[in-house]
């Protein structure tokens, strides 16, 4: 494999009709018109991009993967990903949003990010329209981005920070809390099968986040747990 990622379209149409499906944990009523919402916000997120081929559910490895090496991070990245790594061990909390609560995936975002001045909505669909879009290409990832995954069909359900060259630290429920993750690893094959948009939410130290009134969708339930076999 090159340096990018085999990449392939996705279509809006797949994304449109199951955006709650992986989320059927804390499923709450929705009006149509914020369902309506938040199929335009997964169009925006995924539809403009590429993902890579494969898919499903398997938490395979990635030998072969070919991930070039990152620049440095710039000096507002690195204190956010000094940030996160502080929470390193925090366990898995679905729904949890504090280290004393324990962490969602996008409650551990919000919560690392606002540390620096950069407030986030709250779930993975919604940040998935936050900042600056890039694309989905190992190459053009920074290191302080977000990462966003879903499985093929299904709508936006867990999000990670790059850390670079090809390393992620999320809050994920199947290494049990806060972690680091190498996606060439033997544990990477789901997140790289799965990625589907990535945001840059500062530049030049400056956030890059819209108000949240622009961002948020009323009612959306929380991330559900990345569908990966947990660390045995």
């Amino acid at each position: 494999m090159t340096s990018r990622l085999a990449l392939r379209p996705q279509p809006l149409l797949t994304c449109s009709l199951v955006l709650l499906s992986g989320c059927a944990q804390g499923m709450v009523s929705l009006s149509p018109s914020t369902v309506i919402s938040a199929v335009i916000m997964a169009g925006e997120a995924v539809g403009a991009h590429t993902r890579s081929g494969g898919g499903g559910s398997s938490s395979s490895g990635n030998a072969g993967v070919r991930i070039p090496r990152s620049p440095a991070p710039s000096a507002a990245a690195a204190r956010v990903l000094g940030t996160a790594d502080q929470y390193i061990g925090v366990p898995y909390t679905w729904g949890g949003n504090t280290p004393e609560s324990g962490f969602d995936c996008s409650g551990f975002t919000k919560f690392v990010f606002a540390r620096h001045g950069i407030q986030l909505p709250r779930t993975s669909r919604e940040q998935a329209r936050a900042g600056q879009g890039i694309a989905v290409d190992f190459a053009a990832l920074a290191p302080g981005d977000l990462i966003m995954f879903a499985e093929p069909g299904e709508a936006i359900s867990h999000v990670a920070i790059y850390v670079g060259s090809g390393r992620i630290i999320h809050s994920s429920s199947a290494l049990g809390g806060v972690n680091y993750l190498d996606l060439a690893g033997d544990r990477g094959g789901w997140y790289v099968q799965n990625m589907v948009a990535a945001r840059r939410l500062m530049s030049n130290g400056r956030s890059l986040v819209q108000s949240l009134s622009s961002l948020t969708i009323p009612g959306l339930p929380f991330d559900p747990p990345d569908p990966v076999h947990p660390r045995r």
